[in-house]
């Protein structure tokens, strides 16, 4: 039988408007589409991932001959007192690229500038800011690249550095290769032994990296890496001194470059009470003369189901610089007094408690405390206590 043509477009009318229009007075029209519905649910461009202050403060006391903060001819006073507030917040944007942001803030109070400003006390305190920006990209799973940039500024210093890392893993995740270089600017002011600013001077470190992570059992990691820094330009700060045999002062000098190269390894082990031992060894040279041999032991122990405790302990000692002496003649090439270019030993130990929250808002929240005590055998010692406070959203 055929159909009017008539009632055919009736029927295509009704099929196409009734979405629209309804199919009879008085029945509700369609609710319209939302974006979620038409577009998917969409992340937003940026996720804070954590942030976290932490505030340091840092005293060191002792004596050395490159400061003039003491009696002719030294050893000076190496006075020194740091209050360091640090804020840092990592954020997600999308599912590959992490940003780290890091702004430390350092208050210093020395003596040993200070000694060469004869005319006021305004060398003794200085304030510096950084600004430090990490962006790393996760381009898949086994290959991510970051690049580092940040600024330092001070009322006498003006630095720069710029740097990526390539990190490649392999076999299943259990071999982990890294690459990395980094350059580091500085402009400062060059000083006279009044104190004085006569110039601006400079210097430039350019460093390389490699490195290799390995998993050796189901509770052990291995790592060792080798870097190679290269200096050129003013190595010194402008204003350490050496004493000279006829009873006055000079203007240490030295060499205008510097190669260094470090060697260390690392180990890692879990324990089966909840804890963890790390050891470390780290060998230096330079064309400097000096060798430098560092060995460190962490031992993390977990004390309740959110509080962990870390205590460490270091060792160094290394060879002086082949030009450092405490008195020179007042001809000369090359010398330094620095202590820290001096033959030493030195032992740092340290403990820390973490706490670590889950929270309704927020995943976890983090608290630390911790200290540390160094000395050196050269006459230095130093005080470090740090306290953090952080977010995990």
């Amino acid at each position: 039988m055929r159909l009017p043509v008539a009632f055919i477009a009736a029927l295509a009318a009704e099929v196409v408007l009734l979405p629209w229009f309804g199919a009879r007075a008085g029945d509700a029209a369609p609710a319209p589409f939302v974006d979620a519905e038409i577009l998917g649910p969409v992340a937003p461009l940026f996720r804070i991932e954590s942030m976290a202050l932490r505030y340091t403060h840092i005293e060191q006391s002792g004596r050395g001959f490159q400061s003039r903060a003491g009696p002719r001819g030294g050893p000076g006073d190496e006075w020194l007192r740091v209050e360091e507030p640090e804020l840092e917040v990592v954020a997600k944007q999308g599912d590959k690229l992490t940003h780290r942001l890091w702004v430390p803030v350092d208050i210093v109070t020395a003596a040993s500038p200070d000694a060469i400003d004869v005319v006021s006390t305004a060398s003794r305190r200085n304030e510096a800011g950084s600004v430090d920006w990490t962006a790393s990209y996760q381009s898949s799973p086994e290959t991510s690249l970051a690049v580092r940039t940040g600024l330092h500024g001070e009322e006498n210093w003006r630095s720069w550095n710029e740097g990526f890392t390539v990190t490649r893993s392999l076999a299943e995740a259990n071999t982990t290769v890294s690459a990395g270089a980094n350059q580091i600017v500085d402009w400062f002011d060059a000083y006279n032994l009044v104190g004085k600013r006569t110039d601006h001077t400079a210097r430039a470190s350019s460093s390389a990296t490699v490195g290799v992570s390995q998993v050796l059992s189901t509770t052990t990691l291995a790592h060792a890496d080798y870097g190679i820094t290269l200096q050129r330009g003013q190595l010194s700060n402008t204003w350490n001194t050496v004493p000279l045999s006829d009873g006055g002062v000079a203007l240490e000098i030295l060499p205008k470059s510097r190669t260094r190269h470090a060697l260390s390894g690392r180990i890692a082990q879990y324990l089966p009470w909840e804890g963890a031992v790390h050891g470390s060894y780290r060998f230096y040279v330079d064309d400097w003369g000096i060798r430098g041999n560092t060995l460190e032991f962490e031992l993390h122990q977990r004390l309740m189901r959110r509080l962990v405790v870390r205590a460490n302990y270091r060792f160094h000692t290394q060879t002086s610089a082949d030009f450092f002496q405490t008195s020179v003649a007042p001809r000369f090439k090359l010398a330094t007094a620095d202590s820290d270019l001096a033959s030493l030993d030195a032992n740092a130990v340290g403990l820390k408690l973490s706490l670590d929250l889950p929270l309704r808002s927020v995943r976890s929240l983090h608290a630390d405390l911790g200290m540390e005590r160094y000395v050196r055998s050269n006459d230095l010692r130093v005080s470090l206590f740090s306290c953090g406070f952080g977010l995990l959203f």
